[in-house]
């Protein structure tokens, strides 16, 4: 497992063929979209009361892909896709230990 410290924090974003993150630390990651939105966190995608994962991954496109990401606070970031879907937030330890 990957250790988090409270100082690690996000260099530079680039979206592509996938979504890269270098962090400060130098560490780089790549994220497969399908893979990312098939983990999206929102409450339409997780109950809120079980926690339990909601959303099909048949219901999401095999060609899914990130339209936009921003920034939401210094804590993760909002992807809006190319289903229309953009409720989600990924936050930095999460996509941290992903990656």
């Amino acid at each position: 497992m990957v250790q988090v410290r409270k100082k690690t924090r996000v260099e530079k974003i680039l979206l592509a063929d996938d979504l890269y993150i270098l962090w400060r630390d130098g560490h780089e990651s790549r994220y497969d979209f399908f893979a990312l939105r098939d983990a999206c966190p929102c409450a339409s995608c997780i109950d809120e009361i079980t926690g339990q994962k909601t959303l099909d991954p048949s219901s999401i496109a095999k060609d899914i892909h990130a339209l936009s990401c921003e920034y939401v606070g210094n804590y993760a970031i909002r992807i809006r896709w190319s289903d229309g879907h953009d409720t989600g937030l990924y936050n930095f330890k999460l996509l941290r230990e992903r990656g």
